[in-house]
């Protein structure tokens, strides 16, 4: 039987008013958004690591051939991630993560802006 990684996420829409420092669920949207997805591992090998410190250099999470990716930022300094080794578009701040199936093409690496932070990983080929 092929292993697979079946994951949840969502997100809650917020605006903020410019006259106050509360944030309110967004009136455009006025729901939570969420999704479920069931990602088929090609050759079923599962990785994990609970803690792996990052500096201002590129780590390498996920290689080529990697089907499904999730990195959580468990330090307090902001974590960017990129999927193509160049572009880093997702910012991670304090307990944020990022999970997704990626394409086996996908170099996914983070690196933080300036000084230190931990992250935890999980990765499914």
């Amino acid at each position: 039987m092929a292993k697979s990684v079946t994951y949840t996420n969502g997100c809650m829409p917020l605006e903020l008013n410019s006259t106050s420092v509360r944030w309110y669920f967004d009136s455009d949207v006025g729901r939570r958004l969420a999704g479920q997805a069931n990602v088929a591992l090609s050759s079923g090998t599962q990785t994990h690591s609970s803690s792996t410190a990052i500096s201002s250099s590129p780590t390498e999470v996920a290689t080529t051939n990697n089907d499904f990716v999730y990195v959580k930022n468990t330090g307090s300094t902001d974590v960017l991630v990129t999927l193509d080794n160049s572009n880093y578009l997702i910012k991670l701040s304090q307990d944020e993560s990022f999970a997704s199936e990626i394409s086996t093409s996908a170099n996914v690496k983070v690196k933080t802006a300036s000084g230190n932070s931990t992250i935890e990983t999980f990765v499914g080929t």
